[in-house]
């Protein structure tokens, strides 16, 4: 009778490399998400690379080897394509005469191995090594990213005119072209100086006398070392190209999207162009497929907020709106929320511009006004979809907002979001775009107004007094906060020398109660409305970022450059009732 193979969550059990508990734990996720274990088990940080390796080999009776073992070169590297080795994730490390030695990472692969075998006309014997040592070996066999500054040193104005050869397909691997023409190099390497240094946007800027490339990264920019002026239409045109956009059009603006594939992770570039005096200014909006994290309960939220939240979005219909800024994570709030209430019983469907992120389970439209579907038509077609939830990715104008009006009230419940600086005025808005009060009071379940504020470092916290003055501006008297402990980040590798790493968000969370529904009947101003949300309990955008000021997760001159003052004018709260008010929070 045959032996029956091991389980790996048995194998990672029996070496004590997890326990029961974490097995179960990815067992759950794997059983929601269909991934393979051990790759579940990596990215929830119980397991290394080399140990899954490791463990792989004993269950498939495969051989593990460490590549630090063998003489790895280009010559033996070739006969595979680079294209092929770094999709499939595997590399040569041995020819002989009948066959060919592969080091694999995902061994399970059997159509690879299929491949090569007819790609390399031979036997091809498969090892198991860590994917961690196979991208570094193929860093080093086929080259890696390099410094901006040491591309440029290749380059030449006879370089230019090469933009004008079409680039790779769409969905190609970045690090495969490192070493392609010096433009396409260029390009690459600034979105790979970009994702790793985990940037929301790229800004590709021409003046005068100087081309600027900055990148943003949690919410502040930073500039790179800049490629020669005499290099800016050719890099310009070169993303035009990848964005598919028209490279003899410099008058209009133009928008697009750039999709491409770096070491199995997906990347979605949003692109706008626009003709200024110098030249056309590009930027280039980052979004992951595979890197976000959409429950309520990682955005930053307090407790009592994210419940209250959790629960106006699991009501059957009404407006839930979330506003602020552009860039200040409306959209990642309203995607965690539909995460939140997605089920198999509701009918899901969106109306975006463009669509950031791929949902399992959700209908997801894109707007295209140049054809007229516009959010305020694209909302009306949808409601004959019989939704039950629906989401709009902006009201802009008097027709979307009526549509969505109409819409609650006929059952549904509609997420979207507007641009205003705080919560009580996205309401004076709408009533501006000529909304008559007594819908929105019938229909707004709550508003969400939010911005973001950078992390402190970890690796470089310490001990700080911060400006009285700037204390002040929070409300807070100098006096009674002179024996708290407040922290900032002194700059470092792990952080780029910003002190901050990471950002998280504070929220102000304003309900349509009797009171403040009376008041916008009135049509009261934005600062009236504040003022009763207030006096009802909500906590103000400023207080909530005070409150991650006292708990060290930021600091008061970060809340001040972010949070907007109309959420403070009212609050002059001393330590003693700060404490009482928040303790259970802290």
């Amino acid at each position: 009778m045959p032996v029956q193979k091991k389980k790996l969550g048995e194998i990672l059990v029996s070496a004590g490399l997890i326990t029961e508990e974490q097995l179960n734990e990815a067992l759950e996720e794997q059983e929601e998400s269909g991934e393979r274990l051990g790759k579940i088990l990596k990215s929830l940080g119980y397991i290394q690379g080399i140990e899954l390796a490791a463990a792989l080999s004993t269950q498939l009776n495969i051989p593990y080897v460490s590549l630090s073992d063998y003489n790895l070169s280009e010559e033996l590297a070739e006969i595979i394509p680079e294209d092929v080795a770094r999709e499939r994730r595997l590399i040569p490390i041995e020819e002989l005469e009948d066959q060919v030695v592969i080091a694999v990472a995902d061994p399970l692969n059997v159509a690879a191995m299929d491949e090569i075998k007819m790609m390399v006309g031979k036997a091809v014997e498969p090892v198991i090594a860590a994917e961690e040592e196979i991208k570094n070996a193929m860093g080093d066999i086929y080259g890696s990213a390099d410094q901006i500054s040491g591309v440029i040193e290749d380059m030449t104005e006879d370089d230019v005119d090469i933009v004008s050869d079409q680039g790779p397909a769409i969905g190609e691997d970045i690090e495969q072209q490192v070493n392609e023409k010096p433009v396409i190099k260029l390009v690459n390497m600034i979105l790979l100086e970009a994702i790793k240094n985990r940037a929301s946007d790229i800004h590709l800027e021409p003046f005068e006398h100087r081309f600027v490339v900055r990148i943003r990264i949690d919410g502040v920019l930073q500039e790179l070392n800049p490629p020669p002026k005499e290099l800016q239409a050719a890099v310009i045109s070169r993303v035009k190209v990848m964005a598919d956009l028209d490279i003899a059009e410099t008058r209009l603006p133009q928008d697009g999207r750039i999709r491409l594939q770096l070491s199995g992770q997906v990347l979605d570039f949003r692109v706008s162009t626009i003709p200024t005096v110098f030249g056309e200014s590009v930027v280039l909006r980052l979004l992951s497929q595979d890197d976000i994290d959409l429950d309520t309960d990682v955005l930053g939220f307090i407790p009592e907020v994210e419940e209250r939240f959790q629960q106006i979005i699991e009501r059957p219909n009404g407006i839930v709106l979330v506003t602020g800024p552009t860039g200040c994570g409306k959209t990642t709030t309203l995607y965690a929320g539909l995460n939140h209430i997605n089920n198999p019983e509701d009918k899901i469907i969106t109306m975006e511009d463009p669509v950031e992120y791929e949902l399992p389970g959700l209908i997801q439209c894109q707007v295209n006004e140049d054809v007229g579907f516009t959010f305020a038509s694209g909302l009306r077609s949808i409601l004959r979809q019989d939704p039950d939830i629906c989401l709009v990715g902006e009201i802009r104008d008097v027709e979307t907002a009526e549509i969505a009006v109409q819409a609650s009230l006929t059952g549904h419940l509609v997420m979207s979001t507007t641009h205003t600086n705080e919560a009580a005025g996205a309401i004076t808005r709408l009533v501006d775009m000529g909304v008559q009060p007594f819908l929105l009071t019938s229909t707004i379940q709550a508003i969400v107004a939010q911005r973001l504020v950078r992390l402190i470092c970890e690796e470089c916290r310490e001990e700080y007094e911060p400006d009285p003055d700037n204390l002040r501006q929070l409300g807070k008297d100098p006096a009674e906060w002179s024996e708290h402990t407040f922290t900032r980040g002194t700059g470092c590798e792990n952080c780029g020398d910003t002190g901050f790493r990471g950002r998280t968000g504070i929220f102000e969370l304003l309900e349509m109660s009797k009171d403040v529904s009376a008041l916008v009947n009135e049509r009261a101003s934005a600062d009236q409305i504040f003022q009763q949300a207030f006096d009802e309990g909500m906590i103000p955008m400023r207080e909530d970022g005070w409150q991650k000021v006292v708990d060290g997760q930021t600091t008061v001159e970060e809340v001040l450059r972010v949070a907007p003052v109309e959420s403070g004018v009212s609050l002059d709260m001393s330590a003693e009732d700060f404490d009482e008010e928040f303790a259970q929070y802290l």
